[in-house]
């Protein structure tokens, strides 16, 4: 036969479990601070610096204007000066023509020239009526050449261009489709007469 537990007893055994998890716990906690404090002594000797939020103007010898947005930078003190991005929005004036670039994930090397840009990049230049969309893009700011091997859904005036991996060359002067892709071509009613 089964014993009759009161409810008082229940919830006395309740508490105490909660008390006895949390003391464990608080244990558990020192002792993995104690065993990681070594990876943090070596985290600092590469010295890394986070900010959150951080807005970055910069300008090249050209005259080339840079605002770089982002939710973190992580900037590595070493001699590649590596410099780590999430969530970042980047707009560039390059003689009034402004180019947006937007990426969830960026590494960025060589004093802001080289890029490698992850997670739904897309760029955007208004002016030109151009919009790219990949998942990842890889590159050099100095010399305008870009690459992917993802799909990518780009839109230029009234042409769109769906394909698997691109080149861009010179900023966007040479475009080139690797793999199959679709052209679709809009045309106004004007042209039509």
């Amino acid at each position: 036969m089964i014993p009759n537990i009161s409810n008082k007893f229940i919830f006395a055994f309740l508490v105490l479990a909660i008390i006895s998890s949390f003391i464990i716990n608080s244990f558990i906690s020192k002792d993995i601070d104690i065993l990681n404090s070594p990876l943090k002594n070596l985290e600092n000797n590469i010295k890394i610096k986070q900010v959150l939020r951080p807005i970055i103007h910069k300008e090249n010898k050209k005259g080339e204007k840079y605002v770089i947005i982002a939710d973190t930078l992580q900037e590595s003190q070493t001699k590649d000066g590596e410099v780590k991005l999430e969530n970042s929005l980047t707009t560039i004036n390059k003689n009034g023509i402004l180019t947006e670039i937007i990426a969830g994930y960026a590494i960025i090397t060589n004093n802001y020239e080289d890029f490698n840009l992850t997670k739904k990049v897309t760029i955007i230049k208004k002016s030109r009526d151009f919009e790219l969309k990949t998942n990842s893009l890889i590159g050099s700011m100095k010399k305008g050449n870009f690459f992917t091997n993802d799909k990518v859904f780009i839109v230029s005036g009234n042409i769109t261009i769906l394909g698997a991996g691109m080149d861009l060359k010179r900023n966007g002067e040479y475009i080139k489709i690797r793999g199959k892709a679709k052209l679709v071509m809009l045309l106004s009613k004007n042209n039509e007469n």
